[in-house]
Order: structure tokens, then C-alpha cells, then sequence
């Protein structure tokens, strides 16, 4: 339990590791690839910086949660309010799950980046090969709303939509190992990612009808053929189907 105090570098730098130990035994024991490179995250982690600071809560970019962050080559940040994140609850179970979750997260991240960022590259190059007329109607979107400095062109729009894509499941990994140690309170804050027109939920909505082996083989094992496109077009197929169950 990290109690109610601030945080220090040294309370960061136990979380990281105890996630890695923990994420190492959640993916032996269900033999899935939560972390394909573990070895080497965990050795480049032991020589790297650990840091507390107020992060906003809003915003985001590469590699980005609301109480942490990964910044390249071995730097995890973690927010210095996260022991106090349940206010105005007073449910101590919430920041230690919270904070063991954006730990496992700023792994899975910094796995996925020592992995070349190999489903990034795969799943932009995806969105751009075989969803050009949702990119195209993204982009009307994007410019019939004033436009965005950031998404000029449709390679810009795969470009977020590919980030967008792999928080999505770096979110779901980080819930699998948790949830395999049974974390307390772990399904209210997973609840709690609801919002948006991609939520990480809608990943564990297709593992409910799929299954976790299934959800894993289309997001890492079949990196570039899959995207949060595809996963909204399956999770909307499912949620019709199942309310076409409900109502014959």
C-alpha cells in the first residue's frame, strides 16, 4: 500500500519494479506476450531515472497517461497526487491499484519502444493501407471543425489514430496482468476508461465474446492487420448481435 503521501523517485522506482515482476508472472502463467521484450526493458530500467511531478490530467502525445509517462531512452515519470486520487472517496485500494496500473502501463510502453515500436510503425502503415475512406472522412471531420495544427494531412491522421491504437492496448495489457494478481478495485478504474470514441474497455467488451487469447493474437500477435478501426467495427458487430439476442 503506497499511503496518503506524496511520492518519491524511490517509491517510483519499487513500483516500476514491482510491476515488472508482476506483469513477468501474469504472462508465464497465461502464456500471453504482455511484454515481448521484458528481459531487456527490465535490464535498461535498472540504469534508468525515476521522477515525481504534478502531471496534468489533460492532454496527452506519445507514450502518455493522465498519473504517468515514458520518456525515451529509460525515464518513467509517475504524478505526485496519485496517492490521493481517489478524492473525494476515501477508498485506500484505489491509489495503490492506480499506481501499480500506470507503473505496469510506463513498462509496457517503454517494452513496446525497446521493441522498435514495432506496433506502431505496423498499425499506421495498416490504417494508411486499408482504411483510406475512414481517414478521408476524418479528415473532413478534422478541417469542417476549424482544422488541427498537429493533423495537416492523412498521414498525420494515421499517425494518432496509430498512438491512439496502441495506448488502447497498452491499457488492456496493463489490465490483464492486474487483474490475473486480482488488484482491488481494479474494474472501477477500468470502468472509469469509458470515455471517448475508442476506449480501452471496448478491448475486454471483445474478450468477453472472444476471448483474452483471441484479443491478444489480433493486437500483438497480428501487428499491422489489425487497428482501433477494425476494433470498433468487431465490438459495434458484437454489441448488435448481442442486442438482436436480447430482443427475438
Amino acid at each position: 500500500m503506497i499511503g496518503r503521501r506524496e511520492l518519491t523517485p524511490e517509491d517510483v522506482r519499487t513500483l516500476v519494479f514491482e510491476s515488472i515482476r508482476l506483469i513477468d508472472e501474469a504472462q508465464r502463467d497465461l502464456k500471453l506476450s504482455i511484454c515481448p521484450k521484458l528481459k531487456e526493458t527490465r535490464e535498461r530500467l535498472r540504469r534508468g531515472r525515476f521522477r515525481v511531478a504534478p502531471l496534468p490530467q489533460e492532454g496527452g502525445g506519445s507514450y502518455h497517461m493522465a498519473y504517468g509517462s515514458f520518456d525515451s531512452p529509460a525515464t518513467i515519470t509517475l504524478d505526485s497526487g496519485l496517492p490521493f486520487c481517489d478524492r473525494p472517496l476515501d477508498i485506500p485500494e484505489i491509489p495503490n491499484t492506480m499506481a501499480h496500473y500506470t507503473a505496469s502501463h510506463e513498462v509496457i510502453h517503454a517494452d513496446d519502444h525497446y521493441g522498435g515500436d514495432r506496433l506502431f510503425l505496423a498499425t499506421r502503415e495498416h490504417i494508411l493501407r486499408e482504411h483510406e475512406d475512414k481517414l478521408l472522412r476524418g479528415m473532413e471531420i478534422v478541417e469542417g471543425e476549424g482544422g488541427c495544427d498537429l493533423i495537416g494531412c492523412h498521414d498525420d491522421l494515421a499517425c494518432f489514430w496509430a498512438m491512439q491504437y496502441v495506448d488502447m492496448v497498452t491499457h488492456y495489457r496493463a489490465y490483464v496482468a492486474l487483474r490475473h494478481h486480482r488488484f482491488p478495485r481494479l474494474d472501477m478504474i477500468w470502468e472509469h476508461l469509458n470515455d471517448g470514441f475508442f476506449p480501452p474497455n471496448m478491448l475486454t467488451k471483445i474478450e468477453a465474446e472472444r476471448g483474452t487469447r483471441y484479443v491478444f493474437d489480433m493486437t500483438i500477435g497480428s501487428a499491422g492487420e489489425y487497428c482501433l478501426v477494425d476494433a470498433l467495427i468487431e465490438s459495434e458487430g458484437i454489441r448488435e448481435k448481442n442486442l438482436y439476442r436480447y430482443t427475438v
